[in-house]
């Protein structure tokens, strides 16, 4: 009952900003001070008499509700790891999880972070072998490495291993769709950086990072797509995200000629955020080679949406 009521009436300090212009959904415009807000209603501080009153949110204009939500929002991320739906899995270790949408994964994250800071989330996709309904199979490739204790004291963050339910889908259709509605709904609970959600895969997952990566531009601060291929027509698409694709020239299952192709897309069109490590001698497997790369982790973590790529 607590965790429902305080996720129904979260405090905002009046003193911290000057008394906003509001307008009510009938077109009245007031001044006053924002004292309360919630989903469902706001209490305002009226500039003009000082009369405290309470409003249904629904009789604010959509510009306000926008802006009440927003406040709703900062005050769940940053009481996440204490309150809230995932409060309880955020435990310093990975915990199974089924989403809304029934999409099975696995959630790493600290409870001794400060919640008032963001902190980055990686997101870890799986090949075809490892698809599923046991969430456990896909919990390899990337996520011992990044949660590593070691990585963790240098670049702590929260990280997330969805399981495909289909390999016959893949990390395409419906399992794409729920797959961004769980990051939607953990950024709006967590207090994750939303400008630095990154997005890794091998095989399957490494398809799956450049089609997610084509669709979603401007969700992801950076991709790292392993023995994969993307479609060069999504080539205009993919310029603008920091991309950094790896491949074994050795590779068996998933032809190197699958990354050549869409990374030589990229940079036909001017694309200069795009980097291309070809693995000598290497094979299909290669997420243990990669992943244990410090100048990859470096170059990952300094990425940070819409900025220029270092």
């Amino acid at each position: 009952m607590k965790t429902i009521a305080f996720l129904l009436t979260l405090l905002v300090s009046a003193a911290s900003a000057a008394p906003r212009n509001w307008t009510s959904s009938d077109g009245k415009s007031f001044q006053g001070d924002l004292v309360e807000a919630s989903e469902k209603e706001v209490k305002i501080k009226r500039a003009t008499d000082f009369q405290i009153f309470r409003l249904p949110l629904e009789r604010l204009s959509a510009d306000d509700q926008k802006f009440v939500m927003g406040v709703v929002r900062e005050q769940w991320r940053d009481a996440g790891l204490k309150t809230g739906p995932y409060a309880a899995k955020i435990t310093g270790k990975f915990e199974k999880i089924t989403s809304k949408q029934g999409l099975n994964y696995q959630l790493y994250g600290n409870p001794k972070w400060e919640g008032k800071k963001r902190y980055p989330v990686l997101i870890w996709l799986h090949g075809s072998g490892q698809s599923g309904s046991d969430n456990e199979a896909q919990m390899g490739g990337a996520t011992k490495v990044f949660t590593s204790e070691e990585n963790q004291k240098e670049r702590a963050c929260f990280m997330v291993a969805p399981q495909c339910p289909d390999s016959a889908i893949g990390w395409n259709k419906e399992v794409a769709n729920n797959l961004m509605a769980l990051i939607a709904d953990l950024t709006d609970r967590l207090p994750i950086d939303t400008d630095r959600i990154y997005l890794t895969g091998s095989s399957m997952g490494g398809f799956g990072t450049f089609n997610l990566a084509a669709k979603y531009p401007n969700v992801f601060a950076a991709a790292v797509p392993l023995c994969g291929g993307g479609d060069p027509k999504n080539a205009a698409a993919l310029k603008p995200v920091a991309m950094w694709v790896f491949h074994g020239d050795k590779d068996d299952m998933v032809p190197v000629e699958r990354s050549r192709v869409i990374v030589k897309a990229i940079q036909d069109i001017g694309g200069e955020k795009i980097k291309y490590s070809e693995l000598a001698g290497e094979g299909h497997g290669i997420t243990g080679v990669v992943y244990a790369k410090p100048e990859l982790h470096t170059w990952m973590f300094e990425q940070k949406r819409g900025a220029e790529t270092k």
